[in-house]
Order: structure tokens, then sequence, then C-alpha cells
């Protein structure tokens, strides 16, 4: 196929995804006047469903082709929202907001919420809970001493440990 024919398809193709997408009809596709020729754009229903059908695997293979073709259908129906929104019909209304949250999913428009702020309390716990038990895990590898004193007693003024001198 010479590469003015390819073109030509690929066109052709793209037409009628571009009427699909406005919701036409395979049957008006097909009869849909063929700009770069005379006569219709396809010779039947089923050549116009085949082409949107490429059409379509060959924009789904981008990823990007395929979120501006669904963000095109999402703003033409808002457009079709719009004014009856602004004529205060509820139903009109709860599709537009419908419609503004996916097309804001769809393009990454929404910003993730900030994370709380913190201020090392959690770090601190942790890392107290883990002295915690470092020492038990070092009290039982000592075994029982001679003596009944703890290796260690708590601070008067603190949470932390302190280790006992040994008396002689």
């Amino acid at each position: 196929m010479p590469a003015i024919d390819r073109a030509a398809a690929a066109h052709r193709r793209a037409l009628a995804l571009a009427l699909r997408t406005d919701g036409v009809d395979y049957g008006r596709i097909a009869a849909a006047p063929d700009p770069d020729g005379a006569g219709s754009l396809f010779p039947s229903v089923g050549a116009a469903r085949r082409a949107v059908a490429r059409a379509l695997r060959e924009a789904a293979d981008d990823p990007a082709t395929e979120r501006r073709l669904q963000a095109l259908r999402l703003d033409r129906a808002l457009a079709g929202a719009w004014s009856k929104a602004q004529a205060g019909d509820g139903p009109a209304i709860d599709r537009i907001l419908a419609i503004e949250a996916r097309r804001s999913r769809l393009l990454a428009l929404d910003l993730p919420e900030a994370p709380p702020a913190d201020d090392g309390a959690a770090v601190r716990e942790a890392a107290a809970e883990v002295a915690r038990r470092l020492q038990r895990l070092a009290a039982l590898l000592a075994g029982p001493a001679a003596d009944a004193r703890p290796a260690t007693e708590p601070c008067g003024r603190c949470a932390a440990t302190l280790p006992v001198e040994a008396s002689a």
C-alpha cells in the first residue's frame, strides 16, 4: 500500500474514531462523506466498525493518547450538561460534579494531602521501647545473678534506667 493510501486510511480511521467519540453510530460513520475523495467514508458498516476498533487499538498502545481521548469525552459531556446546570437543574449539577471528579482523577489534578507534622514523639517512643527490650534480653542472657540486685535501676528524675554501681 503506498504511503499516501496509508496516510489517507489513518486519516479516515481518525475521523471515524472522532465521530464515534461524539456518539455517532456505525451506520452514520460509514455514510459520512469522505473529505479526501468522493463518496462515503467507508463502504460498509462493518468497515466503519473495524476502522474504529483499529483506531482504538492504536490509541490504546499509548496511554497518553488514551488519557487525552477520555479527557475530550469528559469535556464534551461537561459542555452538554453545563447550560442545564446554569439553569439550576440539580441532576445536571450532580453530573457536572461527577464529571469534574473523574476528570481530576484521570489527569491527576488532585494534590495529595500533606502528611501530619511529626514532632518526633513517635520516634522517641519507639527508641524507648527498643531500649526496654534490649535490657530484658541482656537480663535473660546474663542469667540469675549471685546477688538479687538488678543490673539497672530507674532514675528518679526521668524514664531512663541507670546501671547500678558494684559495691565491694
